[in-house]
């Protein structure tokens, strides 16, 4: 047990010594949150706990099975086929989590024999589902349609393609050049597999990156998202034909083996999705609220790096700056996550600076003033 112990000690020893440490942290009341995925607003909305309240008495609390079992509920049902609208799609498939989503669905999809070709920046979650898979990973430099492509003419021997990316990318903020990626899996016959966590509900009129881009939707396309950032809620989804939704039911272990998410937690992101839809005032609002950040920030000096999302980031090279940073706004009142490796590549730690619904010009403003003032 002492020799465990040792282990223990010596590794959070070592990952301390690099200042890679993490904590969780419960905020003290008052401080603006500028590290939160809830884009829209809706983790707290007002609308919805009424409508939660309503119709709580007739929602059980938990599914008490997996969806194969006899966890399925109406509700369930409901929120795919909105989900399925929303991104233009035949089926849907709701799942536990992203990350469920994403290491369910890519070892179901793929095998030894098939070849997939993922973006530099992807996702923890999709680099795990490709380890898992046993395909061949080829990996792309970020959103380089050039390197893809030489990638693509040289897997030529692999039974099955897929091309997998984020829609959004989550430390980045810039959008894939989805437009381009489809017309290249279309020329070497590859399906394409958009992680549209961060997209959706947030660009392409709330529908995600391919409406972005405005890329129709088809058999070959298979959209993954998340219902805990724009939606406010928890969950994943993945939406494609009914032909594959049929065969994940069946072959993704993730989906098979886990109990399937609380009705009442199926309620609040089918409320959630159809409000979405309802207000376009709140994903206004919110991009609105990141290119007024942006263009403070350059009036006092600061380079932050912006791609028309709410997702803006400083990089500071160092693991010591972004804490330093971090923790100096902490004390006047302002949350900015710092991010360090291995969520981000070496030598490119930095503040991750996220817009939300919630937040107001005013407050963003003293913010940027307190980090120009520690910058």
């Amino acid at each position: 047990m002492g020799m465990f112990r040792e282990f223990l000690e010596k590794e959070l020893e070592s990952i301390e010594k690099k200042h890679l440490l993490r904590e969780r942290v419960i905020l003290p009341k008052g401080v603006v949150d500028f590290s939160s995925n809830d884009y829209l607003g809706l983790k707290d909305c007002k609308e919805t706990k009424k409508a939660l309240r309503e119709a709580l008495d007739n929602l059980s609390l938990s599914s008490g099975a997996s969806a194969l079992m006899s966890g399925y509920t109406e509700v369930q049902a409901q929120l795919e086929e909105e989900l399925a609208r929303l991104k233009d799609s035949e089926s849907c498939l709701v799942v536990g989590s992203g990350y469920l989503a994403n290491v369910g669905l890519i070892p179901a999809l793929a095998g030894e024999g098939d070849t997939i070709l993922s973006d530099q920046l992807n996702h923890a979650s999709i680099i795990d589902g490709i380890r898992l898979s046993k395909a061949k990973k080829v990996i792309y430099r970020h959103n380089d349609l050039n390197h893809l492509e030489d990638l693509l003419k040289r897997e030529t021997d692999a039974r099955h393609r897929f091309i997998i990316t984020d829609g959004v990318f989550s430390m980045e903020g810039d959008i894939a050049p989805l437009k381009g990626i489809k017309y290249l899996a279309d020329r070497y016959n590859a399906v394409l597999v958009v992680d549209d966590a961060h997209g959706t509900g947030v660009i392409g009129e709330g529908r995600g990156s391919l409406f972005h881009h405005s890329v129709a939707v088809d058999e070959n396309i298979i959209q993954m998202g998340t219902l805990s950032k724009a939606l406010g809620s928890y969950g994943a989804f993945i939406c494609g034909s009914k032909l594959l939704i049929k065969y994940l039911i069946n072959k993704m272990r993730t989906q098979i083996f886990s109990t399937a998410l609380s009705p009442v937690q199926n309620f609040i992101s089918l409320y959630n999705t159809r409000l979405i839809q309802k207000q376009p005032f709140r994903r206004e609002r919110v991009l609105d609220l990141a290119e007024y950040t942006v263009k403070k920030a350059k009036e006092l000096g600061i380079p932050l790096n912006y791609h028309g999302t709410p997702i803006i980031t400083l990089i500071t090279g160092t693991e010591e700056k972004a804490l330093y940073l971090k923790d100096r706004l902490l004390e006047r009142g302002f949350f900015v996550q710092a991010i360090r490796p291995p969520t981000v590549p070496k030598n490119t730690s930095r503040l991750r600076i996220t817009l939300n619904y919630s937040i107001n010009r005013q407050q963003i403003d003293s913010m940027l003033t307190a980090l120009k003032e520690i910058y």
